[in-house]
């Protein structure tokens, strides 16, 4: 095999892992950020920890859905090399780890016009913040309160933020995998389907 042919795929088998890598510590930092922020006693009510969960899944997805570049993850955009996956690591880091300014905008209008399936995951979002902050006032006094809310609004927005950033990783690096993501699925498929499966 040519030399430079190795060293490009060498460059991109570095760039996945450190997109990959990205991933991960959003989800240590997510935990982290929590169990430091959280009172002391917050493992004890799980749903604090739940409420945030889910208000951040529900807002993840609206603003999957609100994206103005929705259209990019279609399959023949996905494997279009001079489409939105066909870039460099700064550059999908660039415009794809944190939801931008039109993307915001999108969700937020989506939100206040209960318009689509975006509206509905705002309003899910809604819904997931009344309840944190509700049980966030119910269980804890003074400065706990207060750590209660700020963990609990960390937590949703982190877990919010990564789910954006999955989904994003997830079409770039079959971008980059390109038909090899297939043989990639049916190897995953054959090793599940001929498991041995456990007896109950």
């Amino acid at each position: 095999m040519d030399y430079a042919v190795m060293a490009a795929l060498a460059w991109g088998a570095m760039e996945a892992l450190v997109a990959m890598l990205i991933a991960v510590l959003l989800l240590r930092g997510a935990t982290g950020a929590f169990n430091l922020a959280a009172p002391h006693d917050a493992e004890a009510v799980p749903l604090l920890h739940v409420a945030a969960l889910g208000t951040g899944l529900a807002f993840g997805i609206a603003l999957l859905l609100a994206l103005p570049h929705g259209e990019a993850f279609r399959l023949a955009q996905v494997f279009d090399e001079r489409g939105r996956w066909g870039q460099g690591l700064g550059s999908f880091l660039a415009g794809s780890l944190v939801p931008g300014r039109e993307t915001l905008a999108a969700t937020f209008l989506a939100l206040r016009r209960l318009d689509g399936p975006a509206g509905l995951a705002g309003l899910l979002t809604l819904g997931g913040v009344v309840a944190g902050v509700a049980v966030a006032l119910r269980l804890w006094r003074g400065l706990a309160r207060l750590r209660a809310l700020v963990a609990f609004l960390l937590l949703a927005a982190c877990v919010a933020l990564l789910l954006h950033y999955a989904a994003h990783l997830a079409a770039w690096l079959a971008a980059r995998l390109n038909f090899w993501v297939f043989a990639l699925l049916l190897l995953g498929f054959q090793r599940w389907r001929y498991a041995p499966r456990t007896a109950h």
